[in-house]
């Protein structure tokens, strides 16, 4: 049967409509391709060409590419099967020195208004198969992105904890780690956690189909594809995620200008009615007492919460700045027991405080540290039973002074208290109460920043105790 293949690109691939034809082809070891014609009954015989030739690329044809197909292939070192009857413009595409200009269109001036949105996004290709990541890269290449390609999965999943990637092209069986496992890691790191990923595959069964829109995937391009077809996917799948970060961004800074803008009102609520209540706190009974009690500290945890939210937003884009300096840690807990015994008083909660610590001036930053003892406080009282007692504990080790609340209280299911960091987690719910789920969220991120650790031991319906540890020995 005719060689199928363009003359320019048979010098570089061999096409046999039988694996034994091989036997009177010169020069097989310096060709970049070889394409086989098979019904997979003679697997056998081109398990044997796989050995006498390992750097020689293989494709399998066939008519009916099935999963068992594919993984017999794989099973042999070869890495791509492709439907019989073979198209040319398949073999132009993918080993033609450069694609014909029918096959990768020329960009209209429209398309090249529409690329300005995502020049300079960038685009991790990850396939085991250079000739499949050279077709990508030219497919992509007037786009104006910035692309990092890699055949060895392993090499791309140390850049992804350290680059951030707006998209992610991933082949999918490739040696040492699948496309899937890679996506795993990829969606585990903080840079690329929401970072789109589009897996392209020789394999067309449903199983792996499923598998990857599981993972999360937003497309699944089977190999062989339209390069054009997938230039306006990539190209349409970016501009749309610039899109959502930009009005992310927008909806975040909005808010965080909102919650900003409450900061004066609220503390001026605040020291209007602390004025009250001095002027006029003699001549109240005790029932109006209570009441402006009560308003006191509503508006003290709105004020706590409006700091939380603007200190969230901070700590989002990357601006908690941590300032150290030389102070009395045993100061601190006391000033922070002080500014909370009023809340304490309306549960008739004793705070009983020990500093066990022979320690006393370390680094820290003072401001920040008060806010976590402060949230930490505030929760202990908040969700306590009434008449019970509060116990704050301060201790040390050879490298670290440990600050710890326990109280007496609702607690929280052990199997929940492994996310109770995470921002906007909160059982106000369960304990019908209201809460942003912020303040725990804040604090891990500042005791982080201070080199510290902070963790929430709870036993559901009996006690909670909150711990951090500050180094003793970090200067400023």
């Amino acid at each position: 049967m005719k060689n199928p293949l363009p003359t320019q690109v048979s010098q570089d691939v061999v096409y046999v409509n039988d694996v034994r034809e091989l036997k009177g082809v010169k020069g097989l070891s310096n060709k970049r391709l070889c394409v086989i014609r098979t019904d997979f009954k003679d697997i056998n015989r081109i398990k044997k060409i796989c050995k006498s030739y390992p750097g020689l690329e293989i494709w399998l044809a066939c008519r009916h590419v099935s999963r068992d197909n594919i993984v017999t292939a794989n099973m042999c070192g070869i890495k791509n099967i492709v439907e019989y009857p073979l198209r040319e413009e398949l073999i132009e595409e993918l080993f033609g020195d450069k694609p014909p200009k029918s096959l990768i269109k020329k960009p209209s001036r429209k398309d090249r208004e529409k690329y300005k949105a995502i020049k300079g996004l960038t685009v991790m290709i990850v396939d085991d198969n250079p000739l499949n990541t050279e077709l990508l890269e030219e497919t992509l290449k007037d786009l104006g992105l910035k692309l990092f390609v890699f055949q060895k999965p392993k090499e791309a999943a140390k850049i992804v904890n350290i680059e951030k990637i707006d998209l992610f092209l991933l082949d999918i069986m490739m040696p040492d780690m699948s496309g899937f496992d890679l996506a795993g890691i990829i969606q585990k790191t903080k840079l690329n956690a929401n970072s789109p990923i589009i897996f392209i595959s020789a394999l067309s069964d449903r199983e792996h189909k499923v598998k990857s829109f599981d993972l999360g995937s937003c497309a699944y391009i089977e190999k062989p594809f339209d390069v054009n077809v997938v230039k306006s996917q990539i190209c349409s799948l970016l501009k749309s995620h610039k899109d959502n970060e930009k009005l992310s961004q927008s909806k975040d800074s909005y808010i965080a200008m909102v919650i900003h803008d409450m900061k004066g009102p609220v503390q001026a609520e605040l020291c209007a009615l602390k004025l009250m209540t001095g002027l006029y706190g003699a001549n109240l009974n005790e029932e109006q007492k209570e009441i402006l009690g009560d308003v006191i500290s509503s508006t003290k945890y709105l004020q706590n919460l409006v700091a939380n939210i603007l200190e969230k937003y901070k700590g989002d884009n990357g601006k908690i700045v941590i300032t150290k300096s030389l102070n009395s840690f045993k100061k601190l807990v006391s000033e922070c027991c002080d500014e909370v015994k009023y809340l304490a008083l309306e549960k008739n909660l004793l705070i009983n405080v020990s500093y066990k610590s022979a320690i006393d001036y370390i680094y820290f930053d003072y401001d920040e540290i008060k806010r976590v003892i402060n949230n930490i406080l505030t929760n202990g009282i908040k969700y306590s039973f009434k008449n019970r007692e509060i116990k704050v504990t301060v201790t040390n080790d050879r490298e670290n002074i440990i600050f710890s609340v326990a109280n007496k209280g609702f607690g929280l299911d052990i199997k929940k208290v492994g996310n109770v960091f995470d921002k906007f987690t909160s059982y106000c719910e369960e304990q019908k109460s209201v809460n942003a789920g912020l303040g725990l969220y804040i604090s891990k991120k500042i005791i982080d920043e201070h080199g510290g650790t902070i963790k929430f031991d709870s036993i559901p319906n009996e006690s909670t105790i909150v711990t951090f540890t500050l180094p003793v020995n970090v200067s400023g």
